[in-house]
Parts: structure tokens; sequence; C-alpha cells
């Protein structure tokens, strides 16, 4: 069990996963009154993709892949009841993937939205020891200029996968209890998504 829950004890595992939840489906539906004020993509008809995204813990069954299902306009990419998975990234400087959580994803196609903290300012954007979520939101609306979001479509998703596996870039992450995974750090963003501002 503790290699499911990264080394975490179960109640910290619950807690942590219902906090980070309830953060993704915020972002997201930000992400989506963002996408509604813009012309150049569109996304229609949210919905969760096999299991509800309340936070609530999941002993068994189908907790990997994509969070959503959406229609997807964008970047010359047009597809509908499209899987999408939802990153928030509050640590600038780089994006962590595990390789077992890709594989879930290409199995089923999906992209990946991205949402994340673009400066190191001093701020942590962590989730907070004392799990107060409405306080944290506050917080990370004081920092809506430094958050950018990117979708890494279905196709990059593959080839992101594909190409760190040849170049022998898998590793173990310490800190996702050493599962392999791939660390991307900012400056190659833009190869495999397009950087875009959050306000």
């Amino acid at each position: 069990m503790s290699y499911r829950f990264d080394n975490r004890s179960v109640g910290t595992f619950k807690k942590d996963i219902f906090f980070a939840t309830h953060i993704e489906k915020y972002f997201f539906n930000k992400f989506l009154d963002i996408c509604d004020g813009r012309n150049d993509i569109t996304i229609t008809n949210a919905k969760d993709n096999g299991v509800d995204n309340d936070g609530a813990f999941i002993a068994s069954g189908k907790t990997s892949g994509a969070d959503y299902r959406v229609d997807i306009d964008y970047d010359d990419f047009l597809e509908k009841d499209h899987p999408l998975e939802v990153k928030w990234v509050p640590t600038a400087g780089k994006l962590t993937l595990k390789t077992g959580d890709l594989k879930s994803y290409i199995k089923e196609d999906a992209s990946i939205l991205f949402i994340y903290n673009s400066v190191n300012c001093g701020t942590n954007l962590k989730k907070p020891k004392d799990y107060d979520l409405e306080k944290h939101i506050k917080l990370l609306d004081s920092k809506s200029q430094q958050i950018k979001w990117g979708i890494m479509l279905k196709g990059n998703v593959k080839k992101f996968l594909s190409w760190h596996e040849k170049k022998n870039l898998v590793k173990p992450i310490y800190y996702m209890g050493n599962k392999l995974g791939i660390i991307l750090n900012q400056k190659d963003f833009n190869k495999w998504f397009t950087v875009e501002d959050w306000e």
C-alpha cells in the first residue's frame, strides 16, 4: 500500500488527495472561464471521466487515467469527448510525471492540461500543513499573474514518453516514492506544449 501512497500513511494520503482534487477542480473551473473569454480555444461539455472528482478515497478500482472528458477545439486539434488530465504544479521550474501515469493517459488517448506556477517568488504555493482550502485558494488568486497553462496534446504525450525512454531519462523520483518518472525543466516546456498566460 505504501508504494501506491508514495510512502505516505493512509490517513495523510486521503487528506492529500482530497485537498489536491479540490484545488485542481477549482483551477479547472477557472480554466473553463478563461476559455470562454478567448476565441482561439473552445472547451465544452466537460464532465468527470469515470470517477467523480470529489476527492473521496477509492480503495480499489480505476484511480488512474484522465480526470475529465471534454469537447475541445485548440491549436488545430478538434475532438469530442476527449479525455483531459488536469495537473496543478505549484513549484516553479519543472514538471514531474510518473511513467505509470503517462502510460495510463496514452492508453486512453488523453491530453494533459498543466496549470503551473512560473515564478519562484519565495511564496510557498504547495499544499499547506493546515489543509485550509479557502485560505489557500485566496493565496493562489493573489499570485494569478505568475500562473500559466499549457495543454500537452495526446500525440505529444506519446512522443514525450517515447523520447525520454530512448534517451534513458526515466529515473526513480525520490519525492514520488521512488516511482519511475520524468522531470521536464521549465526552459523546455515549449518543446511539448504552447505556454499560455492565465490572465
